[in-house]
């Protein structure tokens, strides 16, 4: 293999010179690009694999960048490299047992990529949009139109829901799903395996992708809630309002976006991009019965989890890299009190023997939830010793009820819980025998907490 990557430098080099000398401005290092072409093809230890501590010193000594934006880039490629899920799981474990930075930096020194892929993934990296033989044009233009499992009635007319897993080779496939408005859409099963989702413009909508996804794209979005399976590489949310994302992945990041929520499980720590306003993190809330399945088919583990050590990176690149919560001069995000921390229940049957979430809550959140219990256990205990007569207990029943109905009406979680309630019993079975008619459902008034609440 490495002879055949000598083969092909020949060849690429002068593509790859030339690119480079019309390669848009940035200001994380893209200029720079042709000094590393040249410093790779004349250095010993750089080709054909060129390892952590040789990019370090490139990126740091010669293209001015901060060791985390270094690392950042180093990271993000290995994760789009298509290793074994048990690699990834190795990993995973040799990192949760470094307890100091020395142990981190020699377990990052044995890492290694491929020089002229890695050299490649720097240059196209702006250009990410670009038209590709299985992108979103192809999914529109010859895709199929997706049939949910779990489908609630709603404005549909406007909504484009399209895919192209029965043609796109693994690695390729795609689903497109676009101005779906006061929907609950529910989906597990192999036509979104592997795949890349683009969910864009849908608004006061719910959607549970509950199977093992490549990488998942979240665009001008307001008012939503999206549970994802367990996601390969990277959940990248962009200027989004109101929108609430619960997942666990290789990265995530938020852009240009406000008032949203992210619950997360990740190895990599949260990239907050330029243009963000009031983005809350918290921990990873919910499970479903092959949670755990899904992820080791990915190779992801519980550990290690850095959900709250935010990487800010501002338009003149990095602005903080501090391990520790954010202060009270950091307006732009926050984490979330574990007081007002809520789990979040998946309300669909599905097979499997998940149960609970993985690797469990963090210590103060877990306390925040036991002291609820404890009171909801006084409250139970005070209606009991109350010794109510018949009449009184229908009384107090009554009064309970009303106040609780108009909680729902406020809060807009009424609908959202009448929409969940099918003919029969909820199941996510995969559709193909299934009717196609969608289930019975109705519009509702969407609400950040809804799910977690009700």
């Amino acid at each position: 293999m490495e002879a055949g990557r000598a083969a092909i430098w020949p060849r690429m080099e002068p593509f790859l010179l030339g690119a480079l000398q019309v390669a848009p401005s940035s200001k994380l290092g893209l200029p720079y690009l042709r000094k590393m072409a040249i410093y790779v093809r004349t250095r010993d230890g750089c080709f054909p694999v060129l390892g952590w501590p040789r990019w370090k010193r490139i990126a740091c000594g010669k293209l001015l960048l901060p060791e985390d934006v270094a690392w950042l880039y180093f990271e993000t490629f290995d994760l789009l490299v298509d290793h074994h899920p048990q690699q990834r799981l190795e990993w995973a474990e040799r990192l949760s047992q470094c307890s100091s930075k020395s142990e981190l930096d020699h377990a990052r020194n044995m890492l290694s990529v491929d020089t002229l892929q890695f050299l490649l993934f720097l240059y196209i990296r702006p250009l990410f949009l670009t038209l590709i033989p299985f992108g979103i044009t192809a999914c529109l233009n010859s895709g199929k139109k997706q049939i949910w499992a779990q489908q609630v009635e709603g404005a549909m007319k406007r909504a484009m829901i399209a895919r192209n897993t029965h043609m796109a080779p693994a690695g390729s496939k795609m689903v497109l799903m676009s101005q779906v408005f006061k929907q609950t859409l529910a989906e597990t099963s192999d036509k979104l395996t592997g795949a890349s989702i683009k969910i864009h413009r849908c608004s006061e909508a719910f959607i549970y992708l509950l199977s093992p996804l490549r990488s998942v794209n979240v665009d001008k979005c307001r008012d939503s809630t999206v549970v994802l399976g367990p996601v390969q590489t990277s959940v990248h949310v962009h200027s989004c309002q109101n929108v609430r994302v619960v997942c666990v992945a290789g990265r995530v990041a938020i852009g240009a976006s406000s008032h949203c929520t992210i619950h997360a499980m990740t190895p990599t720590r949260p990239l907050l991009l330029p243009g963000n306003t009031d983005i809350t993190l918290g921990p990873f809330h919910t499970f479903y019965p092959s949670l755990e399945d899904h992820m080791a088919s990915v190779g992801l583990a519980v550990v290690p989890n850095v959900w709250d050590q935010p990487l800010i990176l501002g338009t003149d690149g990095l602005t903080s890299s501090s391990n520790n919560p954010p202060s009270s001069q950091d307006t732009a995000h926050k984490l979330l009190p574990p007081s007002e921390f809520h789990t979040l229940s998946v309300p669909f049957q599905m097979e499997g023997d998940t149960c609970e979430v993985p690797g469990g809550l963090p210590p103060a959140y877990q306390a925040a939830l036991d002291e609820k219990q404890k009171r909801i256990q006084s409250w139970q205990k005070t209606v009991m010793e109350a010794r109510l007569n018949k009449e009184q207990k229908r009384q107090f029943q009554e009064l309970v009820e009303l106040k609780f109905h108009e909680w729902l009406l406020d809060t807009g979680h009424r609908q959202e819980l009448y929409s969940l309630i099918p003919p029969a019993v909820t199941s996510l079975e995969d559709p193909k025998e299934a009717a196609t008619d969608t289930t019975r459902v109705k519009d509702r008034k969407h609400s950040r907490t809804a799910s977690e609440e009700g």
